[in-house]
Order: structure tokens, then sequence, then C-alpha cells
């Protein structure tokens, strides 16, 4: 096996046809065919079904698949562990950010980290933390940027700052006159929540109950994964939402007299920057950490409140 078979074993089970994948590869059809016969007489195995369309790997070539993945990621790193030796600061840098951070975080930081490392590409991709998790673990990408403390013991942790929470309260509702608020007053059928499965919700329900959701009052429901969304909700109707403090800054200032602090205590998210184990890219890491620190809110550096679990 060569490495121009694993490229090609791959690309024919990503698109399912021999055709496409040669395309794909911009090889011709007949050429991408002889590497694979030559591949499967290699092994002694057939590693596609050629009587179903679209094409489907048989049992053992699935495995192989597997394997194939897996070794075409460690060959991509071969680039990435002679920069490191070099210390080179160039290269793509490939990094997982949950929505309820990305759109406050990134653009605060992204342009000065551009600027000091003109040669490296940065790729960010918005998913939830268990799609983090995965992508980092399959080594689709570099890092993530995710709340924590999170269940996990597979990871590297580097904290990052500290962001309190606070409460967006509606016009029309009695709580938009007090100055601050305690939990104990929230109703949590008053609240505009993201949807299941993001862990801000899972936080804002720790901050104001444990009770599962009575969702028989509900009168109309939106499940969002953006918080600025729920914000413009609220803006029209009677509700409540909970916004973290970099989106606070984002508020227009005649309407800041909506954002209310907790009363009682103060609670906090930890947002982090997550790597596998054995991950490299360090010099990389290391400056992208670095920037984002620099660009965050120095009293954001520190802990100034109770840190609220991402699990319910």
């Amino acid at each position: 096996m060569n490495f121009q078979q694993i490229d090609y074993l791959l690309a024919i089970n990503k698109y399912r046809s021999f055709s496409a994948a040669a395309s794909q590869m911009f090889v011709t059809q007949p050429a991408l065919t002889i590497q694979i016969k030559n591949l499967e007489e290699e092994l002694g195995v057939s590693l596609f079904d050629r009587k179903k369309k679209p094409l489907e790997p048989t049992a053992i070539g699935k495995r192989i698949i597997e394997h194939a993945r897996f070794l075409q990621r460690n060959i991509e790193k071969l680039s990435d562990i002679v920069s490191e030796f070099k210390a080179e600061l160039s290269g793509r840098l490939k990094i997982g950010i949950i929505p309820t951070v990305s759109p406050y975080l990134v653009p605060i930081f992204v342009n000065e980290f551009i600027r000091l490392y003109p040669d490296v590409q940065l790729e960010f991709k918005e998913l939830i933390t268990d799609e983090i998790l995965t992508e980092l673990a399959e080594g689709n990408l570099d890092a993530g940027i995710i709340v924590t403390p999170f269940p996990t013991t597979d990871m590297i942790e580097f904290p990052l700052y500290y962001e309190k929470f606070f409460l967006y309260v509606s016009d029309l509702h009695p709580l938009v006159k007090r100055k601050t608020v305690r939990t104990s007053e929230l109703n949590l059928n008053d609240l505009w929540l993201l949807e299941e499965g993001n862990c801000f919700r899972n936080q804002v329900i720790n901050i104001c109950v444990k009770d599962i959701l009575d969702k028989s009052k509900e009168k109309f429901s939106y499940e969002s994964l953006s918080i600025d969304s729920l914000r413009k909700i609220v803006d029209g109707s009677r509700g409540i939402t909970v916004i973290p403090e970099l989106a606070v800054e984002e508020i227009p200032e005649e309407k800041k007299y909506m954002v209310k602090k907790f009363k009682d205590y103060q609670p906090v998210r930890e947002v982090t920057l997550i790597v596998e184990k054995t991950y490299l890219k360090k010099n990389l890491i290391e400056k992208l950490a670095e920037t984002i620190k620099k660009s965050t809110p120095k009293k954001m550096l520190k802990k100034r409140g109770e840190l609220i679990s991402t699990v319910i």
C-alpha cells in the first residue's frame, strides 16, 4: 500500500463512485481503477461491492478504510512535526469553537493574530461541545474552544478566561425595573433558552433551578444555537434570557438598562482551549492562547464568581 492508493481509496469511499473520485483527484478513471485493483490484489480482498450503486465498501473494506483514515491523518502530521521542530509559525490551524463563544470572542482577537502571524491560516468551525470532542479525537481539528469543567479526561485544557453571566430582561417584564435579581425570583418558564444539547443551556438551568422545564405552559417555543436570536426575541416579548459577559459589550447603550446582575451570587463560566494529549502544532496553539488572553479584558482573566457546571 502506498500513499497514493490511500488517497484514492478514501476518495472512492467519500464519493461512492470511481468516476467521481477520479474527477476529484484529477486523474483518469482507468488510472485510479488500476491503483485500487493493485491494492486489492496486494491485500487479497475486495474493498468495494461493485454490484451496488452507489458503491459500498465491503465488510473488510470498511475496516481497512478506517485504518487508512488514521494513516492519512498521521501522514499529514509529518509536516507539522517538522515545523514544530524548526519552531516555525506557519501552516494551518483548524479550531472548533462553540456557538455561544464564537461570535463574541473571535472578532476581538482574530485581526491581531493575523497581523502577528501572517503565515498562519486560521480555520474556525462552529460546533457544539460533543462534536468538537469527536472531531479532535478523529484528528479533524487541531484544537477546540469550549466551556469547562467538562467530563472528559482525554484532553489537555488551557483555561483562557472567566466570563460572568447576566440577565437580559424584556421591557414588558416586571423585573426590568430591578437593578439586580435573585435566582429565586426567576420563573424558568419566562426564560428563553438555547436548544437541547447546548452546554450554555445546561449552565443556565443550573443557575436557575435543577428541575425539568414545564413546557406545557409554553405558548411559543424556539430552539436556537444563537444567543443573539434569543436576545432579539426578548426585545419583543415579556421574557428573559441569559447572556455572557462579552455579549454585553455589543448591546447598544440605550438598551444596557435591560442587563441585570445576579444579586445572591455571581455565576461564571470558564472558557478553555482544549487539545488532544498527543497534540502537535504546539507553537501555533501557544501563540493562539497568548493572543486570545492579551485581547480579552484583563478583568476576565481571573475567576470572579462561582463556576457553573455544563452538566445537569
